[in-house]
């Protein structure tokens, strides 16, 4: 097989890759997009329609300086294509009092000046009627949150990138590399490919492509599940924006959308909503293999438990793939342990609305070895 050279060649090209090859596009490298599936797939953790975009940041504080770059992002890809990408729709919060999750969500608000109101129980469900709100409960709403469309962002970076120089192949899994001082080189079962430097933005199969990382990835099975409504006018528009809400009997967090009209994608047109909490350890090739019925079950309980109006019928349960590292927090770097490549990974379930920023910082790392971004929190040396 004939070498092909690049300055540049990037492992997985989803909603992280995509970003990436962009920016680096945009700087002038001649970079090649490596991607084992087609651009925009359902086998990785961008499908599935709808990803929340949200300021006031219970994971960490310390997101919120990244979070507050990355909207102007957003903003600037909207200017580039022409195209709406952010859906402001608002977000509630919604838990027990002094549940964890909410009080990291006023501290982050407080912190940075992010507006958020309270809303007592009766205020809420005035104007927010579709939701069934217990009396013991806090109520957030922060205003300045919304969705984005993760298939519809993979597909204009990957098209930007493009446009800008960057040579994009789908269905090119990767069957080794190897490093040296002088570069990289990547073969695939159709070709060998050779670069300066080589940056690793697989998801779920970063492990398999990196396994001698100095920190533990797990993917995780996700569901979702779309339903349709009873009464469909209280999920859209003003009366349902996006949702977090604290189950006191279970961990983590349900989370959905309002109904989006949105029929270029593989997911049923429905209400949306996911469990937000680590599922089953998985080999990420068996993503599709599931109960559907035993795995969306608590998805369903809240549905019939907290929007009783919104549980017509089950239209659909899909899968998605988590991340997760060993704290949940994202690792974003130059690797330690491989001279010339760069990695984003561990993004644990709360990473898309980063994509535009993490393409720029990958693009600074590979090319400068570092970034003014303030990411020094998550490195890997936190894992000692």
């Amino acid at each position: 097989m004939a070498e092909q050279r690049y300055d540049v060649i990037v492992m997985g090209v989803g909603s992280m890759g995509a970003a990436t090859c962009h920016a680096l596009a945009e700087r002038g490298v001649k970079v090649l997009g490596l991607e084992q599936f087609t651009i925009a797939h359902e086998n990785g953790s961008h499908a599935g329609r709808t990803r929340m975009v949200r300021k006031a940041y219970f994971e960490h504080p310390d997101y919120v300086p990244l979070l507050n770059k990355a909207y102007d992002l957003w903003g600037e890809l909207e200017q580039k294509t022409g195209q709406t990408i952010f859906h402001k729709t608002g977000l509630l919060y919604l838990g027990p009092k002094k549940d964890e999750l909410l009080e990291g969500v006023k501290y982050s608000a407080k912190k940075y000046g992010i507006p958020l109101t309270k809303l007592s129980t009766t205020e809420c469900q005035a104007r927010y009627p579709a939701f069934r709100v217990p009396t013991n409960y806090e109520v957030l709403f922060e205003p300045d949150s919304g969705y984005v469309v993760p298939e519809q962002v993979v597909r204009l970076y990957a098209d930007l990138a493009k446009q800008a120089g960057a040579t994009l192949l789908e269905n090119q899994r990767v069957a080794k590399w190897t490093t040296t001082g002088a570069g990289v080189t990547v073969t695939t079962q159709n070709a060998t490919y050779v670069a300066k430097k080589l940056i690793c933005t697989a998801g779920a199969f970063t492990p398999a492509l990196l396994p001698d990382l100095p920190y533990t990835l797990v993917p995780r099975r996700q569901i979702t599940s779309w339903f349709a409504p009873k009464r469909p006018a209280l999920f859209t528009g003003k009366k349902f924006p996006c949702f977090l809400y604290v189950v006191p009997d279970r961990p983590g967090a349900f989370y959905g959308f309002p109904l989006v009209a949105i029929n270029d994608t593989a997911s049923p047109l429905g209400v949306k909503v996911g469990y937000h909490e680590p599922g089953e350890a998985i080999d990420p090739y068996a993503l599709h293999e599931f109960e559907e019925d035993t795995e969306a079950q608590p998805i369903t309980d809240f549905m019939r438990r907290f929007l009783p109006e919104g549980y017509g019928s089950l239209l659909a349960t899909k899968p998605c793939l988590y991340t997760y590292s060993d704290d949940g927090h994202f690792i974003v770097e130059n690797s330690k342990t491989h001279p010339n490549v760069s990695v984003a990974c561990g993004f644990s379930g709360h990473g898309f609305k980063f994509v535009p920023l993490i393409g720029e910082i990958l693009a600074d790392l590979c090319l400068s070895g570092t970034t003014d971004h303030p990411i020094g929190f998550l490195g890997s040396e936190r894992f000692g």
